[in-house]
């Protein structure tokens, strides 16, 4: 029997997520990818769990007005995300024009001029480019000869960012 769990450094963004039981979800999962042989995809998921007998219907919400809310939030993360800026001192020519942070007050969006004046800002998106690569490794840990490469880049990522907490608590 495979035992399912959730990915600890991954925040568990659905509804009930402090009443969602890993097992129950895979297991569901798993059922569902059966069912559509073996191509799991979100519309699957979505039908399956309409019923509301089904196992995931109590992690989505089916508020209609609630819903389209909270699909309108995830339209504004991406508007922001495609904004980007040209930078003639990058590789690609543009980088993104905001940053994610995230801080006691949950996740906002800074300029990259006001990240690349803060040390503490600095500090913080290093953190979150710790946490992506560590969960690149993961996600890819079967392929180890990448995986070596971003561990290194992910050891070389910790260092800076603690030089820079360093700079901003002093």
């Amino acid at each position: 029997m495979i035992k399912y769990v959730f990915d600890e450094d991954k925040i568990l963004n659905i509804k009930g997520a402090d009443k969602a039981k890993a097992q129950e979800i895979g297991e569901a999962l798993a059922k569902i990818s059966e069912q559509e042989k073996g191509r799991l995809n979100p519309k699957a998921i979505v039908d399956a769990a309409r019923s509301n007998r089904h196992v995931l219907h109590k992690h989505f919400e089916w508020d209609d007005g609630l819903a389209a809310e909270q699909w309108r939030m995830e339209q504004a993360r991406s508007i922001v995300q495609s904004i980007h800026i040209e930078h003639e001192d990058t590789e690609s020519g543009v980088a993104r024009a905001f940053l994610s942070i995230r801080d006691k007050d949950g996740v906002s969006y800074r300029t990259i001029e006001e990240v690349m004046g803060s040390a503490d800002l600095q500090s913080k998106v290093l953190a979150s480019a710790e946490r992506d690569l560590l969960a690149f490794e993961s996600r890819y840990r079967s392929l180890n000869d990448i995986c070596e490469l971003v561990r290194g880049v992910r050891q070389q990522v910790a260092i800076r960012r603690s030089k820079h907490e360093n700079r901003a608590r002093a």
